[in-house]
């Protein structure tokens, strides 16, 4: 149609992470908007001890996504899942909960990448 008023499509990209998690740190990558992507850290506060907040603060790190991937060995991956789904009552959000070795930064960057593309 000649003359035709098209509105600009501009893509958006829905809200998502990627968490690796052990019984130490996690390491948390979130979409920000275009193709940025936020890297932080969490640390276990007592070292050698159970430290009760370091779940719900990565969980806080992570925050409120449409997609999430937890990575990380079982039991703290399995338990980080747990705590998201108490906290936000949205399991569905949970795309995948892998078991995965050691991760970087970097590495937890390009799987964040991954899923967003």
């Amino acid at each position: 149609m000649r003359g035709a008023h098209r509105t600009p499509t501009v893509p958006t990209t829905r809200p998502s992470a990627v968490a690796w998690v052990d019984d130490r740190h996690a390491i948390v990558a979130r979409a920000l908007a275009g193709e940025d992507v936020a890297v932080s850290e969490v640390v276990v506060r007592m070292s050698g001890q159970h430290d009760p907040t370091y779940l719900a603060r990565v969980v806080d790190e992570i925050g409120a996504q449409d997609r999430l991937v937890i990575l990380g060995p079982s039991s703290t991956r399995l338990a980080l899942e747990r705590e998201y789904v108490t906290i936000y009552q949205r399991p569905e959000r949970l795309v995948d909960v892998e078991a995965a070795g050691p991760m970087d930064r970097a590495a937890v960057a390009d799987r964040l990448r991954a899923i967003r593309s």
